[in-house]
């Protein structure tokens, strides 16, 4: 099992959330990483000299800001357990979101096909006959 602060998790994380950030859940996501990152940044009250709190790479677009804010927070998880336990639960969390927000849907209907309706989506629950109900006959 990998270990859920390692750097490859955080990165895979941190990366994941930058690549949904263009649907609305991947913003939420990315939003919501964002303020973990602030809170847990901000616990351990990082500096920069005296010119005041460090400003966080928080830009989903620019791969150099995520790769900084996968190592920045890598950095901070092992220096802070209970930072670490909220990334995992924030991860935990946000799993589901990313998932449906990175997911495509390719239907294809070919071939020589002879159909009806068609119904296309994603996770479509059906409980009606499979397939499209038959014409009906003419009558005579």
């Amino acid at each position: 099992m990998v270990d859920p602060v390692s750097l490859t998790a955080v990165t895979t994380a941190v990366t994941a959330a930058a690549g949904s950030a263009g649907t609305e859940a991947g913003r939420q996501v990315w939003l919501s990483l964002a303020d973990f990152a602030r809170r847990a940044i901000g616990r351990r009250g990082a500096q920069a000299d005296d010119d005041g709190p460090v400003p966080l790479p928080l830009d989903p677009a620019d791969d150099e800001q995520v790769r900084s804010l996968a190592a920045l927070l890598f950095a901070h998880l092992h220096q802070d357990p209970e930072a670490a336990a909220e990334f995992v639960r924030w991860a935990r969390r946000m799993r589901p979101a990313q998932a449906a927000g990175d997911s495509q849907v390719v239907n294809t209907v070919g071939g020589n096909a002879r159909t009806g309706t068609v119904i296309q989506g994603r996770d479509i629950t059906w409980h009606g006959p499979a397939g499209a109900p038959a014409p009906e006959a003419p009558a005579d």
